[in-house]
């Protein structure tokens, strides 16, 4: 069995990195060349990626989440699993409205009022990976919707991971906001990438050299249908990050949506 490990603490670039603007159109990017995905400039992140939020303690970013309410953010459960009550409305912060990680100019800064872990989550275990943090205010920026089909994505479709996390396996965290695109796997071909059961809560997706990685925890894994974003996973485990022939494996939102165990 291949270890796999949480991604709290972005991605390899394509060549040619899909740009969301023009659905299906490709377009040359200066960051192409650079291991760690494609950096979200202000256009992009205006119009698709505002939703995006870095949870952070003591200032600095651990995990990643989506604002899908006006004061609820959706997030990853081992976020938070070693952290007492105390410190997560005391000590955690929710940034949203800058994608670079260097300034908080403009941003709004929450604190967690009360945060729900799934139920049937248990540190260590890659199940029910899911949590659901209320602010102590209300955001202005618009939610992202989640997704509610349980056959939604396709296999083979393309999502989009977006995160601050790690450019590289053993590497550090980004500055500035970056996404990647990456395509559904069928569970069952994830299983056998792990030697180990994937449950049917979770959604993986692969691209070749490209992956989410540590500090990447909790933060989305999106579809685009030309028009909106759609929230389909949220970052879990994987086996290191970009590993050949290794998918990343998500908690799938649908799964929960309905209030399954909440």
């Amino acid at each position: 069995m291949k270890l796999s490990f949480s991604r709290t603490l972005l991605t390899a670039a394509l060549v040619i990195p899909m740009l969301l603007i023009g659905c299906g159109k490709t377009t040359e990017d200066s960051s192409a060349k650079i291991v760690g995905g494609s950096i979200a400039t202000q256009d992009i992140y205006q119009s698709y990626f505002k939703s995006v939020v870095s949870i952070q303690l003591n200032g600095g970013h651990f995990c990643g989440g989506t604002l899908i309410g006006k004061n609820e953010v959706l997030t990853a459960a081992h976020c938070f699993a070693s952290y007492s009550a105390d410190t997560l409305k005391n000590k955690v912060e929710i940034v949203i409205g800058t994608p670079i990680m260097v300034t908080r100019s403009g941003a709004e800064v929450f604190k967690v009022s009360k945060y729900r872990i799934h139920p049937k989550y248990k540190s260590g275990q890659n199940q029910y990976d899911i949590a659901i943090l209320t602010l102590n205010g209300n955001s202005k920026v618009t939610p992202t919707p989640f997704n509610t089909k349980s056959d939604f994505p396709a296999i083979g479709a393309t999502t989009y991971v977006v995160g601050w996390g790690y450019t590289k396996e053993g590497g550090f965290t980004s500055a500035s906001l970056k996404y990647a695109p990456l395509k559904i796997v069928s569970n069952r071909d994830c299983s056998n990438a792990y030697g180990s059961q994937i449950y049917d809560g979770n959604i993986c997706a692969y691209a070749e050299a490209t992956d989410a990685c540590q500090s990447d925890s909790g933060g989305p894994l999106f579809s685009y249908d030309g028009k909106k974003m759609t929230l389909v996973g949220v970052v879990s485990y994987g086996y290191g990050c970009a590993r050949r022939g290794v998918p990343g494996v998500y908690t799938r939102v649908s799964k929960f949506a309905s209030g399954d165990a909440w």
